[in-house]
């Protein structure tokens, strides 16, 4: 009992020791930066968000205080702590307009957004979020190095919100409300053009419109899907609609 009850103490001091290092700045700014990013070349995410956390309220003028501003986003992100660095991204973003690393944070807030997206199915609110961090960085930074890489992401964050108009189109669909239907489908073919749920899209748009008696537009639908895509399984369903 006394040997389990020494251990446990031993843990606690060992726990509460490693705690103090790691969040108690120095006086040198410029030693507490280095320390800062040793912790990240370490891996040692959460540490280092600790530690920056107090190197911005203890050295609130150094010189370093943006780029350490800059590691806090990074740690947070590479820490998995997602709305931390969204949250951090923003400030950072709003307090540097001008700074050379604020087309990084601007990257971060649109990263930090796409790792909080789901399944099409569900809540798309994030995802439309990055769409807009993206689209911001693309507009205001159009010579950033993170350009290629936002635009990847924003495909297939456009592909993500079609999937998730097809979802509840079809939804609408398969419970006959089919002007609900067609309205979600027409949404797809005019913003989502490069999605690969087009064909789909094209396919209930034309199905929709049969169903509401509309032949002329399901037929003007079902040509443009065969027209545009001739080796699709759903071109041949359209067949019907012709």
């Amino acid at each position: 009992m006394n040997r389990l009850l020494l251990l446990l103490i031993v843990t606690i001091s060992l726990i509460t020791g490693c705690g103090k290092e790691e969040v108690t700045p120095s006086e040198s700014a410029k030693e507490d930066f280095i320390k800062a990013k040793e912790y990240i070349d370490t891996g040692s995410y959460t540490s280092a968000n600790l530690f920056l956390e107090k190197f911005s309220n203890k050295h609130p003028y150094s010189q370093h205080i943006a780029e350490a501003e800059i590691l806090r986003i990074y740690a947070a992100f590479k820490g998995e702590e997602y709305i931390l660095s969204e949250t951090l991204s923003t400030r950072f973003i709003s307090k540097h307009p001008n700074h050379p690393d604020t087309s990084y944070a601007q990257y971060m807030l649109g990263m930090s957004h796409l790792k909080q997206t789901s399944a099409s199915q569900r809540d798309p609110a994030p995802t439309r979020l990055a769409v807009t961090a993206f689209e911001k960085l693309i507009q205001k930074y159009p010579k950033s190095s993170y350009i290629s890489e936002a635009k990847v992401h924003l495909q297939n964050l456009h592909n993500k919100l079609a999937e998730h108009e097809l979802y509840i189109g079809k939804f609408y669909f398969n419970n006959k409300r089919f002007v609900a239907s067609t309205n979600r489908f027409q949404d797809i073919v005019k913003q989502y053009q490069t999605s690969p749920v087009i064909e789909e899209a094209l396919y209930y748009l034309a199905a929709s419109f049969n169903a509401l008696q509309l032949k002329d537009s399901a037929r003007d639908s079902a040509i443009l899907l065969r027209h545009n895509y001739p080796k699709s399984e759903w071109s041949e369903k359209a067949a019907n609609f012709l």
